[in-house]
């Protein structure tokens, strides 16, 4: 992993602050390395999972509990660890104030004693808020949220090389769908058997955002797999953003169980055409909503769906550039984005998604799954 600390120059020079504390997932990442099981949820033995001091001379430390020391494998190199006291029988837990005593430790080794302090507003505990301005009552706190985002919008290619691995994994779980499904099976059934080929592929558990219905079900675009039986007939919608080693992919199919009707056949071929002409619009310097226009307006017979055309995918499922009738943002090599046109009727929905990487004449389709509609064809 590169040492991304050195792209904090930028806000470091525009915000006119002189170190930083990081606490937001995404951005823990992006520029320690660090990441967060989050099936788990948010641990009962912690503050916060990890923080990120950058002091004036951008040296670096993580605070980390005692317990998360199995991340220390995807932690950059040049980052100091602190780790503090998290779980304990022995004694009353009092996880807040051992992580504060570590903080303090790296604000001491980082130099930080007074002046503008980037931090990111979104993500900051308030108990943490309330120490800082109690324990360094010379340090201003700055906002840079919305900057800290941005700079994680333009991938670099450890990370396209990142997300490429996640996307094998939603192309594994399209694959097994179409192979797996049968008329009889619930759906949450069918969806432990495609998780269960997900993981084996990586020998490891992994971290699963999915939309898994069928029947009427696909008209509402999605939701969690249920005891509800799959029928003949059926359409069965899968919506597959695993996340791997900190790096989601994402990819959507839509598949019917049996024959189609021809309204179903030709809807399908509708919506893999938009899907299509969306991925040949992009090219850099291409508006975000010119993007999302294309593919609504060859859809526009059948109605406008409901929802963003596409995202951006990196150590987050959805960030920017998103694809949306309002965005004027440029699109530029190095960002991911995830498309994802449809179409939704009364009793049944379409949705066929693919995630890119914008390239300096166009973009890499990441994801290799071809959409088809029935089992064997």
């Amino acid at each position: 992993m590169k040492n991304r600390i050195q792209k904090l120059t930028a806000i470091k020079n525009a915000k006119k602050v002189d170190a930083f504390l990081i606490t937001s997932l995404a951005s823990l990442k992006y520029l320690s390395g660090y990441f967060f099981y989050f099936e788990h949820g948010l641990s009962p033995f912690q503050l916060l999972p990890a923080a990120l001091v950058v002091g004036v001379e951008q040296q670096a430390s993580l605070v980390l509990a005692d317990n998360e020391t199995q991340q220390l494998a995807f932690i950059d190199p040049s980052i100091s660890v602190k780790t503090y006291e998290s779980y304990v029988y022995q004694k009353p837990i009092d996880h807040t104030t051992q992580f504060l005593l570590q903080l303090g430790e790296a604000f001491k080794q980082a130099g930080i004693k007074s002046g503008r302090l980037g931090v990111e507003l979104n993500a900051l505990p308030a108990s943490l808020a309330f120490f800082l301005t109690a324990q360094y009552p010379a340090i201003e706190l700055v906002d840079i949220s919305a900057e800290i985002a941005h700079l994680r919008i333009i991938k670099d290619e450890d990370e396209i090389a990142s997300i490429r691995r996640a996307a094998n994994l939603s192309d594994i779980g399209q694959a097994a769908v179409l192979r797996l499904a049968k008329t009889g099976m619930s759906e949450l059934e069918l969806f432990n058997l495609v998780r269960r080929e997900i993981e084996e592929s990586v020998g490891t558990r992994v971290p699963l955002m999915a939309d898994f219905v069928s029947g009427t079900a696909t008209a509402t675009g999605g939701g969690l797999p249920t005891s509800k039986i799959i029928n003949d007939g059926d359409l069965i919608l899968t919506d597959f953003t695993p996340c791997l080693n900190g790096y989601w992919g994402d990819s959507c199919s839509t598949i019917v169980m049996g024959t189609p009707t021809m309204e179903q056949r030709s809807v399908f071929n509708l919506v893999k055409e938009a899907l299509e002409i969306g991925i040949h619009s992009i090219q850099p310097g291409v508006q975000a909503r010119e993007v999302d226009f294309a593919m609504r307006q060859h859809l526009q017979a059948k109605g406008n769906f409901g929802h963003h055309g596409g995202h951006g995918v990196g150590v987050i499922y959805h960030e920017e550039p998103r694809i949306t009738p309002y965005n004027t943002m440029a699109l530029q090599p190095g960002m991911v984005i995830a498309l994802e046109p449809a179409v939704y009727s009364a009793d049944y929905g379409i949705r066929l998604e693919h995630l890119v990487a914008v390239t300096n004449d166009g973009c890499e389709v990441l994801t290799k799954f071809n959409h088809c509609f029935q089992q064997g064809i």
